[in-house]
């Protein structure tokens, strides 16, 4: 009897140890089909999707058929398994960058956040691109609004890089009268064509502000400043007389001239009419001339703006739709 009750035992024992091991076996098969991401800021590329997170308050869903450039789309990066690739571009095209990703073909992805959109887009030539115009104002809204620096605690470095006495300390007072920004006025180590931009920690609303308020119009955005400084942005003020970039109307004849005219009056150079059809009122131009093609869009009313990697260096394309 005692070796019956001792069997018994163990096979309750093998039972329990067999339902214990299922258990664990569907818990971790549900863990992997349910990711929850837990760093404050992260890409995720799925299977047809890259989703980029930015701590509880914002998700972007980014579609395989977005154009990173011309001829590639992140789904052909995708196809390669160039995930580092992925998020290179990808921070490219945003006002704000992420520094890891994960990869994710199976299974659900649970986000977290107070707010979850689709990328902005447009469609050019059958081709899928990000609008970056409409994608910085998202940003704006439903970002930046729980970072907001106040204009008292601004304060702007800026540089005299155009040889003019004085001019410095007179851009820099316009500004506090503006916008109530702080300043400190200096001479740049170097005079310099183009303007520059060095943007530290202000949000781009305020960048926008403090661009479109200054004369200057050939404003390119520079990553670093030479020297150390505690200002929350610096604006060197350069010559803009001998510049290399053009600026390239493209349209129909009349409509082309309209825009050239305009851009002309205001004291724009370099331009140029194009032959290209539009069928979108459009502005491309490269990372670095942001706040230039800004500024033509503000002059023209063209609210559509498209980074374009591709494009040749020191050029604007504006495209007039029929």
């Amino acid at each position: 009897m005692a070796k019956k009750r001792n069997n018994s035992k163990l096979i309750v024992i093998i039972l329990v140890l067999i339902v214990s091991l299922l258990g664990l076996l569907y818990l971790n098969m549900n863990s992997d089909n349910e990711k929850i991401i837990d760093e404050p800021r992260y890409m995720v590329i799925g299977k047809e999707n890259v989703f980029v997170i930015y701590e509880d308050k914002l998700s972007l869903n980014i579609p395989f058929g977005i154009q990173v450039n011309n001829d590639k789309t992140i789904g052909d990066l995708d196809k390669a398994k160039d995930y580092q690739g992925i998020m290179n571009e990808i921070n490219r095209m945003l006002p704000e960058e992420v520094t890891n990703y994960e990869v994710a073909k199976k299974g659900k992805i649970r986000i977290n956040v107070a707010y979850k959109y689709d990328v902005p887009e447009v469609m050019i030539e059958e081709k899928r691109y990000v609008l970056t115009s409409s994608l910085n104002s998202l940003f704006m809204n439903k970002y930046y609004k729980f970072n907001d620096k106040n204009a008292e605690d601004v304060i702007i470095d800026v540089l005299n890089g155009n040889g003019k006495s004085g001019y410095a300390g007179k851009t820099g007072k316009k500004i506090t009268e503006e916008l109530s920004y702080k300043y400190n006025a200096a001479n740049y180590e170097r005079n310099t064509e183009y303007s520059y931009i060095i943007n530290k920690d202000l949000k781009p609303s305020q960048v926008e502000e403090l661009i479109m308020m200054l004369d200057e119009k050939y404003i390119k955005i520079k990553s670093e400043l030479d020297l150390p400084t505690l200002a929350n942005a610096v604006v060197i003020l350069g010559k803009e007389e001998n510049l290399e970039i053009k600026i390239n109307v493209h349209g129909n004849r009349e409509k082309a001239e309209k825009a050239k005219d305009l851009l002309k009056k205001g004291g724009y150079k370099n331009l140029n009419i194009g032959g290209e059809i539009g069928s979108l009122d459009v502005i491309k131009y490269r990372a670095v001339d942001y706040y230039i093609a800004y500024k033509i869009s503000r002059k023209l009313g063209i609210t559509n703006m498209i980074e374009d990697s591709n494009m040749a260096k020191n050029e604007i394309n504006i495209y007039i739709k029929n």
